[in-house]
Order: C-alpha cells, then sequence, then structure tokens
C-alpha cells in the first residue's frame, strides 16, 4: 500500500507556471485573432473604401464659347483669363469691314455720283432750287463718303497705335515710333470731327432748302431724284457695315480659356473667349464594358471624392448617351490609349452638403433599382 502511494505521488503532474502559459497563448493562439482580425478588416475596408467604381466621371460646369461673328479685326478686348464677367457685359468689338473692299464701293458711289453731277447741267433755270437741293444732296453725300473714310483711317490708325503702345511697353518701339503713331491719331481723330460737322452744317442746309419749297410736278419723279436715292441707300448700307459688331457675355462666370486677344485678325467662327461658370451643373461619367450593372435613367448612384475622407453623396443617373463614344485622356485608365464608353449625365441638384469643383474627377458606384 505504500508502495502504490508513493508510485502515485511519483507521478503527480508538474505545475506550468503562468508565463510558459502565456507564451503558449501568444505563439499559437494571438496569431490567429491577428490574422482573422485583419481578414475582416480588409473585407470591410475594401467594401467601404476600395470598392471597384462602377465608372469614373467628371462635374462639368456650363460654360459659353464666344465666337467671331464675322471676319474682321478685334479691338477692346481686355478680359483676361480668370476674370470675372457678367451676363451682358461688352467683351469687345469685331471690326468687319476690309478697307480695301470698302474703298472700292466708295470709288463706285463717287464715280456715280459724278454721273448724276454732270446730268445736272441741262436743267432749266426754273429748276433752280430743286437742282440746288440736288446739288446739296450730292455734296452731302461726297462728305459722307469721306466721313465714312475718315472714320475707317481712324480705327486703323487706332489699332496701330495700341499695337505701337504694347511694342513701346515691350522696348520693341522707339520714342520717334510712339510719337508718329499718336500724331496720326490725333490728325485722323481731328479729322472725323471736323467732317463731321460739314455733314451736320449740309443737313441743315438741306433742311432749309426743303422747307422753302418741294417738288409740284411731274418732275418728282425725275431719273435724277431716283438716282440720288439710290446712293443714299448704298450710302446707308456701307455705313452699317462700318459698324463694329459688339460682343457680349451670354451669361455670368469665369473666363477659363482666351484664344485670340485685341489687334489679332480672325476669321469668321474662330473661337475668341470661353466662359465658364463657377457652380457645377452635373456629372458626366463613362460606363465602361463589360456592364456589371446595365444603366438606366432614375438609377441610384453613389458619388465617391477624391478627397481626404473620401466622402460620398447619393444621387441619379438623369440621362443616358445613344452611343459609345471615346474617353477622354484624362479619364482613362492608365496605360489605355483608346477607351470607350457610354456616356451618362447625373444631377447635383441636391447635393449641397458636399463642395464638388468644375473639373474635379470622382469615382461612381451604381446601384441596381
Amino acid at each position: 500500500m505504500n508502495r502504490r502511494f508513493s508510485k502515485m505521488k511519483k507521478y503527480k503532474p508538474i505545475p506550468i507556471p503562468w508565463k510558459q502559459r502565456f507564451r503558449e497563448l501568444r505563439v499559437r493562439v494571438l496569431p490567429i485573432i491577428v490574422f482573422l482580425s485583419v481578414t475582416l478588416g480588409v473585407y470591410f475596408l475594401w467594401d467601404e473604401r476600395v470598392q471597384s467604381p462602377g465608372m469614373i466621371g467628371e462635374v462639368v460646369a456650363d460654360k459659353a464659347i464666344i465666337s467671331s461673328p464675322e471676319r474682321g479685326l478685334l479691338t477692346r478686348f481686355t478680359a483676361e483669363q480668370f476674370d470675372d464677367v457678367l451676363a451682358g457685359d461688352l467683351l469687345g468689338e469685331v471690326i468687319i469691314a476690309d478697307p480695301e473692299r470698302v474703298q472700292a464701293q466708295m470709288n463706285v458711289i463717287l464715280g456715280e455720283i459724278e454721273l448724276i453731277r454732270q446730268s445736272l447741267d441741262p436743267v432749266i433755270d426754273e429748276e433752280r432750287n430743286r437742282l440746288n437741293r440736288q446739288g446739296l444732296n450730292v455734296d452731302l453725300m461726297e462728305q459722307r463718303i469721306a466721313l465714312a473714310e475718315a472714320r475707317l483711317n481712324y480705327r486703323q490708325s487706332l489699332a496701330d497705335f495700341n499695337r505701337t503702345v504694347r511694342l513701346f511697353d515691350q522696348g520693341l518701339a522707339s520714342d520717334q515710333d510712339f510719337e508718329l503713331a499718336q500724331l496720326e491719331l490725333d490728325t485722323n481723330k481731328v479729322r472725323v470731327e471736323q467732317i463731321e460737322q460739314l455733314v451736320e452744317e449740309l443737313e441743315e442746309s438741306l433742311k432749309v432748302s426743303r422747307s422753302f419749297g418741294g417738288f409740284t410736278t411731274l418732275t418728282e419723279r425725275d431719273p435724277v431724284e431716283a438716282s440720288i436715292q439710290l446712293q443714299n441707300r448704298k450710302l446707308e448700307a456701307l455705313e452699317k457695315e462700318l459698324q463694329p459688331r459688339q460682343i457680349y457675355s451670354p451669361k455670368s462666370g469665369v473666363v477659363s480659356r482666351v484664344f485670340h486677344r485685341t489687334g489679332e485678325f480672325v476669321e469668321a467662327g474662330s473661337i475668341i473667349l470661353e466662359v465658364e461658370e463657377r457652380r457645377p451643373s452635373y456629372i458626366v461619367g463613362y460606363v465602361r464594358q463589360p456592364f456589371t450593372v446595365e444603366p438606366e435613367v432614375g438609377m441610384q448612384v453613389e458619388i465617391r471624392t477624391r478627397k481626404p475622407g473620401r466622402d460620398f453623396v447619393m444621387s441619379h443617373i438623369t440621362k443616358l448617351g445613344g452611343h459609345f463614344t471615346l474617353i477622354d485622356a484624362h479619364l482613362q485608365r492608365p496605360g489605355s490609349i483608346y477607351e470607350s464608353g457610354l456616356p451618362v449625365r447625373i444631377s447635383l441638384a441636391e447635393n449641397d452638403e458636399i463642395h464638388f469643383t468644375p473639373g474635379e474627377i470622382v469615382d461612381i458606384v451604381m446601384h441596381a433599382n
């Protein structure tokens, strides 16, 4: 009995120190717990942050392209990039008159007026008063032609003066060039003012002459009078052509790009400026093939910014494109050259909690209805 008791006492389990037990826990159990925790964290992060977006989009603001209505010379275009403009602001003018063509038209009218003057010689004395009136008409037309020519020369000298000023400021023109341009501009301005005054005096004299009587016989239908009226209409059309075309801003916004400046000659349809609104209007996204979700109008989407924190808002698709188009280069995936997608338009009207900047790139996740 004592021998059995001693044998049992001999094989009694040895106590395991707590330090050894913690070591076993750290080596065997803790790695499993860490692995499971990391796996669970990666799953949630992937689902919330790194999930592949349905498409990439760009925030778009409405913009207006300012083009030249006709072929001509730009003047008074002073807006620079990043300048704010309001709807209705005068952006500049386009002088569309071709000096050589206008001069040719003036020469033709002058020749026809000379024929009218010669046809007045054989008119009898009793028509003297009518001839004087017609003579005043002819003189008035000649002075109007001279005025149109003077105004044309003034605009040309003004453009030359502005160009000389820019060259002078850059050190590319001498003081003599600047003074000559200033002198020519002042001379043409004075000539315009003098001819304008002469035209006003002739119009007043013609008005006084008409007040003393008018045509009371069949001579009112004189071919000379008809010819004068025809030349007057030609002059009116020529004067309208000499007026510069004024260009106004169609909307309020910021000047985003400047393609042409004052003093440059542009063709009809040439883009001069671009004006963009500061507030974004919508988002354009491109759905690539193959479709994981078929896009449709009204589908809910999640817009994720690429800012720190990756904020997101919910919106919906308002319009679908009719066919696949080439995606802009800055929206294509790295390494892609020719990548196409179906364009969709996404509303921003109800997303006021996050500030979007026009041109900003966002990620979009589509949610099937």
